[in-house]
């Protein structure tokens, strides 16, 4: 939750400023379930097949905004905001187990009145949308895996702690900004404060700094992802050779032994913000894979 109504307010200000800077229409609708109420971004055709997007932590649904020209020619996209994270979503239940997870998708997708739906998730949002699509693999049509984290590789350590000690002691705006700022490439950094991405990195920023976490909520870890390569489920993965969450070739490899069906991409000059790294070579790969 937020710390103060006015820490919300600003943060839902900077997430109004992102929809509003979108070049493709998009509709904000509410949706109750068990684990609390749940904000979903939408946009594209209604008539179109659906596309669920989860996103990374902290970063909330509006991510997705500067690629929605790649994903609304061919679907419906529903962008997801999760309960217990920061987002415009309000939670009453912790997200405490991937268990957890893969039931509050359940009730989204049967909020939103879809029985089946191709997913895209970045960072966090893959280890949800893995998990789900490993419990429910009659619900999901196919799934795109943007920096990717946990699943098949642990975390750096270096960066775990880095991650702790600027986002739970005393998180500055500052050491918070800098933080992101080792998410990207360093010739990318100036897109972080350039529109499109400036609003949806300042709430970002925001969010990190006025958010109170549940030390409850999930981690995403490595997992057994042996029945997603037998459910015969399409999925697309999208590493950055040169991420700071893990060691990028190494996670490709181990995507490649898992998942032998799996279409994998290292991607060059990437980090783990790699869908602002590298935008119009993921842009291109998912609509490809999407159809």
């Amino acid at each position: 939750m937020f710390k103060s109504d006015q820490a919300r307010a600003e943060y839902c200000h900077l997430y109004d400023n992102a929809i509003a800077q979108s070049s493709v229409p998009v509709e904000e609708v509410d949706v109750e379930t068990s684990f609390g109420t749940t904000h979903v971004l939408t946009a594209g055709d209604p008539s179109r097949p659906p596309l669920i997007a989860l996103h990374a932590m902290s970063m909330g649904a509006t991510m997705w905004l500067p690629l929605l020209p790649a994903l609304t020619p061919a679907h419906r996209v529903c962008m997801v905001d999760a309960v217990g994270d920061v987002s415009k979503s309000v939670a009453r239940a912790v997200l405490s187990s991937a268990e957890r997870v893969t039931e509050w998708i359940d009730e989204v997708l049967d909020k939103l009145d879809i029985e089946r739906a191709a997913f895209v998730a970045a960072s966090l949002g893959t280890w949800m949308a893995t998990h789900y699509a490993m419990a429910h693999p009659e619900r999901v049509e196919r799934l795109a895996l943007v920096g990717p984290a946990g699943i098949v590789s642990p975390q750096h350590p270096r960066w775990l702690l880095r991650a702790f000690v600027n986002g739970r002691i005393r998180p500055s705006r500052e050491k918070i900004e800098t933080f992101v700022d080792s998410l990207a490439m360093e010739q990318t950094r100036p897109r972080l404060r350039t529109d499109p991405w400036r609003p949806i990195v300042q709430q970002l920023i925001v969010g990190l700094a006025t958010f109170r976490r549940n030390l409850r909520e999930p981690r995403p870890v490595r997992c057994n992802i042996a029945p997603l390569a037998a459910s015969g489920i399409p999925v697309l993965t999208i590493i950055g050779r040169n991420e700071t969450l893990h060691d990028g070739e190494t996670m490709a490899d181990r995507f490649r032994r898992q998942l032998p069906d799996a279409e994998v991409h290292l991607v060059d000059n990437a980090n783990h913000l790699i869908f602002i790294d590298q935008q119009d070579v993921v842009a291109d790969l998912l609509q490809t894979f999407l159809g």
